[in-house]
């Protein structure tokens, strides 16, 4: 690559994925990644407690994805 045109700033940056912007596709799967831990939660309280305390099941799931959202923040 020629230095003139080497902007460290810039062409470290990583590329978009698929043409997705970096910042979105980071929320995409921060967003899926959320939705697999409501699933997962979910399911392990139906098959270990037939369902039941779906208070705690929901805090439980608001708590893991609060830190999801703490970690991965958008800016």
């Amino acid at each position: 690559m020629n230095n003139e045109l080497f902007d460290p700033g810039i062409d470290s940056l990583p590329m978009p994925v698929d043409g997705i912007e970096p910042d979105l596709e980071m929320l995409m799967q921060r967003e899926q990644l959320m939705e697999d831990i409501d699933s997962i939660v979910d399911g392990f309280f139906i098959d270990t407690y037939e369902g039941q305390y779906p208070e705690e099941r929901d805090e439980l799931t608001r708590m893991l994805c609060d830190a999801v959202v703490r970690n991965f923040p958008t800016k």
